[in-house]
This record gives C-alpha cells, sequence and structure tokens, in this order.
C-alpha cells in the first residue's frame, strides 16, 4: 500500500477525530521533515475523502514553521516518563 492510500483510509478512519488525524500525519512529518513529495500531498489534499478540517491541517502541516507542524513534531519526542511518574506519586497520597 502507498503512502497516499494509507493516508486516505486514515482520513476516513479519523472523522470527527483531530488527535487520531494529528497522530497518522505525525508518521509521515518528523523533526528532519516530510516523506510526502509534493505531488503526493497535492493529490492527498485533492482528494474527496478528506474533511475540510483534514484539508486545512494537512496544508498547514507542510508549512515550514507553523503551529500545526511544530505540534505534529512535538508528538515525535520522547516524554520524560519518571517525571510524570514523579509527579504522580506525590499527589497520589493528598
Amino acid at each position: 500500500m502507498e503512502w497516499i492510500d494509507y493516508m486516505i483510509i486514515a482520513a476516513q478512519h479519523s472523522k470527527g477525530n483531530a488527535g487520531h488525524w494529528f497522530r497518522y500525519l505525525r508518521k509521515y512529518i518528523d523533526k528532519y521533515g516530510s516523506l510526502f513529495s509534493e505531488d503526493e500531498v497535492r493529490i492527498l489534499f485533492h482528494n474527496p475523502a478528506l474533511t475540510p478540517f483534514q484539508r486545512v491541517s494537512l496544508k498547514a502541516a507542510f508549512l515550514e514553521g507553523s503551529p500545526t507542524r511544530l505540534y505534529i513534531q512535538n508528538l515525535n519526542k520522547k516524554r520524560n516518563v519518571s517525571k510524570i511518574h514523579m509527579v504522580r506519586e506525590k499527589y497520589e497520597g493528598n
């Protein structure tokens, strides 16, 4: 399955859920750039399976420095689990 086909299926599965849509985009956009070519983004953008929100967020995700792109790139960063556990333990007793 090609990336465009995968993203079309992802768009159908994530309708109405922005978080899922951004997680699908995260698979192809990382801190170094995108795995999509401009032509693939254009084809995906014009696909009728995408909702208006998905089209707008797709376009913003491929603009360098946009808040949407930065958000998606931050989804790829590892979380510091030890700090989360420390805070959880601190407030569990209260």
